[in-house]
């Protein structure tokens, strides 16, 4: 009865329900935290690191992993509270967000249960997160008002392609390459979450501005939108509190995962993924940095890095784990500001 009371105000004071579930998120996130820390510890849950990984990881054995799970919880709750979560629109986010999650989990607990950093192959692990994109994509196509099927060019003022069939297939690559993109950045204590809570930024910046979802008929969905991003935010403002170097929790498969899912979607809601992908060019580097030292290796028998992804590359070289961070966030911050450029000189 009270979440339908509080659903029936929803369509107003969007500014305030933003706040109280940012805000909201945070503090349940916190909450959550030190018992899921403390039970962890108790039940041995911890980060069984790579054998052949950085030397100077071995320290972080047995930090408690799966954190993913306490800002997926604070977003999930303020979302039953301050979202307009029964608006069809609203499923594909939620579904990103889950879905991938529990694919995340499956790898996190299989590493815990052989006791090592082996969770699914790399086939088992495409195969599921094919399964996961596919009900996305159904989920959008069945809930969309106007012809999902378009790709906007950023560089081509108000220009579209229209991609027929041939858009599904490639948006399931879109989101499955995002979500793994998101996977390998988080190698170092806060990397992915610095970078993610940039890209949300930048994705609240677009719907304010009307990208995708300029219509009047779309005024309400745009309003739970931006309420669930600034839930987002929140939810990793807490864990950041607790995975900043000494990392006292990591997100693991199930948070970097779930991070991936909802942010491919809402890329592709807002009809950016574009933009998307220049706006965190230091996801994009972090995958290239591994096709091509996987490629040239097999090709020549030569390595490009001393390590990939690019963050151990800089690792092994010397560089202290918190210059990268703050130096990947720059790079993040930077990207995303020529996105912005390239919508605000073309788009608007």
């Amino acid at each position: 009865m009270v979440v339908l009371l509080l659903r029936a105000e929803m369509s107003q004071f969007v500014i305030q329900r933003g706040l109280a579930a940012f805000a909201g998120a945070w503090i349940i996130t916190r909450l959550i935290a030190n018992p899921f820390i403390h039970f962890s510890l108790r039940r041995d849950l911890g980060q069984y690191i790579r054998e052949e990984g950085p030397k100077t990881h071995n320290v972080k054995q047995g930090t408690p992993t799966m954190g993913g799970l306490i800002f997926i919880a604070g977003l999930l709750i303020v979302t039953l509270f301050m979202v307009d979560w029964l608006q069809a629109r609203i499923l594909p986010l939620l579904l990103g967000l889950v879905l991938f999650g529990l694919v995340g989990l499956i790898d996190d607990r299989l590493k815990q249960l052989r006791k090592n950093s082996g969770g699914l192959s790399a086939a088992e692990k495409i195969i599921l997160q094919a399964i996961a994109a596919a009900a996305v994509l159904i989920s959008i196509k069945s809930t969309a008002v106007s012809d999902p099927t378009l790709l906007y060019l950023p560089w081509r003022a108000g220009i579209a392609v229209e991609l027929g069939g041939w858009y599904y297939p490639l948006a399931g690559i879109f989101i499955i390459f995002f979500v793994n993109s998101v996977n390998l950045s988080d190698g170092l204590d806060g990397l992915a979450g610095g970078l993610v809570i940039l890209l949300v930024a930048f994705l609240i910046v677009l719907l304010q501005l009307g990208m995708g979802t300029a219509g009047a008929s779309e005024k309400s969905f745009r309003s739970e939108f931006l309420v669930l991003l600034l839930g987002l935010a929140g939810g990793l403002g807490g864990f950041l509190q607790l995975n900043m170097k000494p990392a006292k929790l990591f997100m693991g498969d199930v948070g970097s995962q779930s991070l991936g899912g909802i942010l491919a979607v809402s890329a592709i809601l807002l009809h950016a993924e574009l933009l998307v992908l220049a706006a965190g060019a230091v996801f994009l580097a972090e995958s290239l940095s591994v096709v091509l030292q996987v490629a040239s290796f097999k090709l020549f028998g030569k390595r490009i890095f001393r390590m990939a992804p690019l963050h151990h590359h800089f690792e092994m070289k010397g560089m202290a784990e918190k210059k990268i961070v703050v130096g990947f966030w720059a790079a993040g911050a930077v990207s995303t500001c020529c996105a912005f450029i390239i919508y605000a000189f073309f788009l608007l």
